[in-house]
C-alpha cells in the first residue's frame, strides 16, 4: 500500500481526482516517453506540446493560470489539472506515483 510522503499545493484548473505515474517533460525530446494515462508534468506548454498532452490522465504545470495552455487542454480533454506549483519539474521524477486533486489543487506524492 502506498503512503503519502509529500504534498504540494497549486492552482486547480480542471476538476477530478487521479492517481498515476509521473512523466516529466522538459523538452520536445521527452515526448516519446509519454504513455496513455501518465500524469504529465511540464514547466509550461504551448500548442506545439498538445499531442503528448492528449495522452494524459492528469496534467501539472509549474507555471500558469486558469487560462494557460495546460489548463485549457486539461479541461478540453476532461482530465484533472493543477498549475502554478513552484519547481515541480525538478522535484518530481519519472516513475513517481502521485494523487492529483484538480478540485482542491493538491498533489500528493506517494511512497
Amino acid at each position: 500500500m502506498f503512503e503519502k510522503t509529500r504534498q504540494f499545493k497549486g492552482l486547480p484548473v480542471s476538476s477530478g481526482i487521479y492517481e498515476g505515474v509521473v512523466k516529466v517533460l522538459k523538452t520536445t525530446a521527452d515526448f516519446g516517453k509519454v504513455e496513455v494515462g501518465d500524469v504529465i508534468v511540464v514547466y509550461a506548454s504551448s500548442p506545439a506540446w498538445t499531442v503528448p498532452l492528449l495522452k494524459a490522465g492528469a496534467l501539472i504545470a509549474e507555471m500558469g493560470g486558469i487560462l494557460c495552455h495546460t489548463a485549457i487542454v486539461a479541461r478540453e480533454i476532461g482530465v484533472p489539472g493543477i498549475v502554478n506549483i513552484e519547481n515541480i519539474t525538478n522535484i518530481l521524477k519519472d516513475g513517481d506515483r502521485v494523487i492529483l486533486n484538480g478540485e482542491e489543487g493538491t498533489l500528493d506524492v506517494l511512497d
